[in-house]
Order: structure tokens, then sequence, then C-alpha cells
């Protein structure tokens, strides 16, 4: 897949949307606004006062307060070969900074050994992880990281839906126009409330049903 930007006459709004995916860094940090925002500090907290691996509690704790990038980067890296809980938040920290470089590969290295006991920061990450398996053009991996997600957000009405539409666009760039519309059809059936402002879901489901030939 070509990293291009045609223009908007040239490109329906769900390509598009794909290659917004793929050139714009502050999409997926929106999400993980939502889901690391509410946990952060108390995880930031609990972690520290933890026994576990107390070098990589001490080596958190400063990295989050580093002013310089390049320190708090390999603080993060150091924190993360150290293992135990805190070791995992800072895999989680080095795969956001390493997607915001474009720096893919590595990132899905730190993310896909990340394991976080939050369930909604967990599935932030695996969305993360399949954002990067996008950039790299590894659709179908993308796809599992993305399932993997939906399973981690236990139904929130806000995660779920906003994975679902990410499959949709994949689906969708495939040719795959059957599944496509299962995905949009569970935002209509489960998250009825659900608004993505850049995403009519029912006209796209009705798009990918008619597609589909059903």
């Amino acid at each position: 897949m070509e990293k291009k930007t045609p223009a908007p006459e040239e490109l329906d709004q769900t390509a598009q949307l794909i290659e917004k995916a793929k050139a714009n860094k502050s999409t997926i940090m929106s999400i993980f606004i939502i889901v690391l925002v509410v946990a952060i500090g108390a995880v930031v907290w609990y972690l520290v006062a933890q026994s576990g691996s107390r070098k990589a509690d001490e080596l958190v704790a400063l990295a989050d307060q580093a002013q310089n990038d390049s320190i708090a980067m390999t603080l993060y890296a150091d924190a993360a070969n150290a293992g135990y809980k805190s070791g995992n938040r800072a895999k989680a920290e080095l795969g956001i900074r390493l997607y915001r470089d474009g720096k893919y590969e590595e990132a899905v290295k730190e993310l896909g050994d990340c394991s976080l006991d939050d369930n909604i920061a967990a599935a932030g990450v695996k969305t993360l992880e399949g954002d990067c398996y996008v950039n790299l053009d590894q659709l179908d991996k993308a796809i599992s990281c993305y399932k993997s997600a939906i399973g981690k957000a236990d139904k929130n009405p806000e995660i779920v839906p906003f994975v679902l539409v990410k499959i949709a666009h994949i689906y969708h760039a495939q040719g795959n126009f059957g599944e496509e519309a299962k995905a949009y059809k569970t935002i209509l059936d489960e998250y009825p409330t659900y608004s993505n402002g850049s995403v009519d879901i029912r006209k796209y489901y009705e798009r990918a049903l008619a597609a589909s030939g059903k």
C-alpha cells in the first residue's frame, strides 16, 4: 500500500481514513488519552509502591519526570529490561514513543511483549500495536491485534466501536465487504449511541452490505 495522499475526489472516505491512520501520529494518541489518562496516575503510584523490582520502579519514576525525550527513552528501556510490573509499564511507554517517532517495527517488539493488568490500558496497547502493523502494511496482523483489543476492552462503549471502525476500514481496503458490514452492524446493534464524526456508521454499513451482494 503506497503512502500517498490522493485528492479527495479520487479517494473515498474510508480510504482517506486508512491513509490518515498511517500518516497522522496524533490519531492513535486520542485513544491513549481515553484508555490511559484515568489509570496512569494510579498505576504510577501503585507500581512504584510495590516490592517487585525496586530498580525498575525507580527508573520508571525517573523517566516519568524526565524533560529530555532521549533520557526518558533510555530510562524506560532500562526499566523494561528489569521486568516486573514497572517493566511492563515501561514497555508500553516505549511503544508509544517509538510509534510517535515512526519506528513501527521497534514499537511492535515492545508492545507485543507488554503485559498490563489493567484491561483498558491493555486494550490501548493492542490497539496501538495494530496501528503499527497498519503502517507496516501487515493488515491481517493489524486485524488480529484489533480483535484482541476488543476482547480486552470488555465491551467498553467508547473503545470497542472505535476499534471496530478501524477493522471495518481494513476490510474495506481488502475488498472483504461482508466482514466490513459485520463490523459496522455490531456497532449499530450493540453501540447505537456511538458517534464518530468522520464516519456515518449506517451509511457505510449499507454500502458494505450492498457491495457484498447481500
